[in-house]
């Protein structure tokens, strides 16, 4: 089934200030989104000339948005707390904080219910978690399911930006990049395509450039976050077609240009402990000056962990 109006769809209310230029490059190279019957695993992927993705997978990425914002329901406030005074971040003492193992433990739920979605044999016998919304309800009332359908809306604009980029290195026979440095173009051409306009949809819309890029900037970490939610164990590390989830962080990361303490950085932060938490691996414990300096620690954590 071919269904590039709904991903048109989507671009036109996450990038428009773009979008114009990404329907010119899928015109130009006979570029479809097709959403196939249901199947197991998380399957977006580029195929030739099709980027391919089912509804499970996106149903995937909509509970891993919920999760993003679980995670800072678990740190978050901690962390500001932390930070501003000077204080070292131990994870003991966060286990010990009156109410953090019920905070944990929800977000350990939906990274169960993820995986069940993720193996079941039909879409149709997963039972969708009651603390959860729908998503095929539509967006949701309230303000923070609001914001969560933000962000994972542009982190789905993400991940099919990042496929069409497959898509034209196919299309253009491009032959100069090896599998790993593909992936990485791949992200960099979706980050370019998220934030390098941001100034012009400013004048556009009349929104603050700078709470624009940071909202979108969330976007693209919740997608990188997803990458190591949905990612083999022994594959995290890397393998023969796709480098490091660290690697592909550390690259994602070191070129926002955000302030250290910017709320971008203490969404990532958040997921990023809630997710070495969850996968049990080490965090060190540490002082740390801002909340983009304690990300990059805890991307070394995720390093040297695996």
């Amino acid at each position: 089934m071919i269904d590039s109006y709904e991903v048109k769809k989507l671009f036109e209310g996450v990038i428009p200030e773009r979008v114009e230029e990404v329907y010119s490059l899928m015109e130009k190279h006979g570029i479809e989104f097709r959403l196939l019957d249901d199947d197991e695993g998380c399957k977006i992927q580029a195929a030739f000339n099709a980027i391919q993705y089912t509804k499970r997978a996106m149903h995937q990425v909509w509970l891993f948005g919920i999760a993003g914002m679980q995670s800072l329901h678990c740190y978050a406030s901690h962390l500001h707390i932390i930070q501003s005074l000077g204080l070292n971040l131990s994870p003991h003492d966060l286990e010990s904080i009156p109410g953090q193992a019920e905070e944990n433990a929800k977000f350990s739920n939906l990274l169960e219910h993820l995986k069940q979605l993720k193996t079941a044999y039909s879409i149709h016998d997963f039972m969708w978690p009651e603390e959860v919304p729908n998503p095929d309800d539509g967006k949701p009332l309230g303000i923070e399911p609001s914001v969560v359908y933000d962000l994972t809306c542009m982190a789905t604009s993400y991940i099919f930006l990042h496929e069409m980029k497959h898509a034209l290195i196919y299309a253009e026979s491009d032959e100069s990049h090896t599998a790993i440095d593909e992936e990485y173009e791949c992200d960099k051409f979706a980050k370019q395509i998220m934030l390098s306009e941001v100034d012009r949809y400013a004048l556009m819309s009349g929104y603050p450039a700078d709470k624009v890029r940071t909202k979108r900037s969330m976007g693209i970490a919740l997608a990188s976050a997803f990458i190591l939610a949905t990612t083999a164990r022994e594959n995290i590390g890397g393998s023969n077609t796709h480098p490091s989830v660290h690697g592909r962080w550390l690259e994602t990361l070191q070129s926002i240009k955000l302030p250290p303490n910017d709320y971008f950085w203490l969404y990532f932060t958040s997921i990023a402990l809630a997710m070495l938490r969850y996968l049990d691996i080490e965090i060190s414990e540490r002082a740390f000056s801002s909340h983009k300096e304690l990300c990059f620690e805890l991307i070394n954590d995720l390093q040297n962990g695996i």
